[in-house]
């Protein structure tokens, strides 16, 4: 993912940000603000300042680069930690509803593939709805107060398999199937309906796109992905479903958006570098792309990478990582969970940027 440079003020803008998140709402993870499902059950949670504890086991094809610079936030605030989760996890989704934070299934820290969901209301972080099934990489988004979690891995293999949290209830309720088993997914909420983009299925890499119109509950095929792969980075860039760096295996710079209107598929400017299992969306105007690994998995990409008015720019990561469940959450970014090195390493950080 050469028009004029941007401002002084837009540019620091690009090369401040830092920690997103994310899915869907505006990313694959962010939805519209609601009523809020689901009840919850207070848990433990590490809320100090600091590091958490991490536990072993329109279309412009080019642009330039700035330099990294140190890791702030717009508007000149620092990054900043944010409670965090009450157990490490990597590999999890995340949707917003409300005042609510979503985080759901993923890896534990002894790679169990889980079906925990953990909720943060403000303050502290409780236990959630229990997924109907354990499931790493999945896609989660919303739509009005409603989560849904499609798809991602199981010890069976992909699914295809969707599930969704209405306000007010206690329980997952499974909706019609994908047509597609997918993991490593882009869950996107786009105009009250949910995309499903990009995956992988054992060794085939998913270019199929889907819509979900809850109004009518079934799935729809839309024109696939020109490039097919999985563990891409969702989110909403004003009317477009777009998608950032993959594997195919190869690791992937390409930035792909999606025009609902026309079923049709827009390249954008690609990254500098590229990157796999990072956290993308959109604030203030700013394309942003962070962290990841490269597909052999041998470092992280250890910065934010930020694009405006045709300008890339990249700041260092407050906390390096792939993997993080994403989402937009009260004004701003959250990223939480994710592995702190390359492959299987997860965390229980959370880190969030703002105005």
């Amino acid at each position: 993912m050469q028009p004029t440079r941007p401002r002084a003020g837009t540019r620091r803008l690009a090369a401040l940000v830092v920690i997103i998140g994310f899915v869907v709402a505006g990313c694959a993870g962010g939805g519209d603000h609601g009523s809020s499902p689901g009840a919850a059950t207070p848990v433990p949670s590490t809320t100090g300042a600091g590091p958490a504890t991490t536990t072993s086991s329109a279309a412009s094809t080019s642009a330039t680069t700035a330099p990294a610079t140190a890791p702030t936030t717009p508007g000149g605030k620092p990054q900043q930690f944010e409670p965090a989760l009450p157990i490490a996890i990597q590999e999890a989704a995340a949707a917003s509803v409300g005042n609510l934070l979503y985080v759901v299934g993923g890896y534990d820290s002894s790679r169990n593939s889980s079906a925990t969901v953990f909720v943060f209301d403000g303050t502290s972080w409780h236990r959630g709805p229990p997924l109907p099934i354990a499931v790493n990489h999945p896609g989660a988004a919303a739509i009005g107060g409603d989560v849904y979690v499609a798809g991602g891995f199981t010890p069976g293999g992909a699914t295809n398999r969707v599930f969704v949290l209405t306000a007010g209830n206690a329980n997952w309720r499974e909706l019609a199937p994908m047509h597609q088993p997918r993991g490593a997914l882009a869950l996107i909420s786009l105009g009250g309906r949910l995309y499903a983009i990009g995956g992988r299925d054992g060794s085939v890499q998913i270019g199929a796109t889907e819509a979900y119109d809850p109004t009518v509950a079934t799935w729809s095929a839309l024109t696939p992905m020109p490039s097919p792969r999985n563990h891409v980075g969702g989110y909403v860039d004003g009317a477009l479903a777009c998608v950032a760096g993959g594997r195919t295996p190869a690791t992937s710079a390409a930035v792909d958006c999606l025009d609902p209107a026309t079923s049709t598929w827009q390249r954008r400017a690609t990254l500098p570098t590229s990157t796999s299992g990072a956290a993308a969306g959109v604030i203030n105007g700013v394309t942003i792309v962070a962290g990841g690994e490269p597909a052999d998995e041998t470092h992280l990409v250890g910065v934010v990478q930020t694009l405006s008015q045709g300008v890339w720019a990249a700041s260092a990561m407050l906390i390096p990582r792939h993997g993080a469940a994403f989402a937009l959450y009260r004004g701003r970014l959250w990223a939480c969970g994710g592995a702190t090195t390359p492959g299987f390493h997860a965390t229980n950080s959370c880190t969030s940027l703002g105005e």
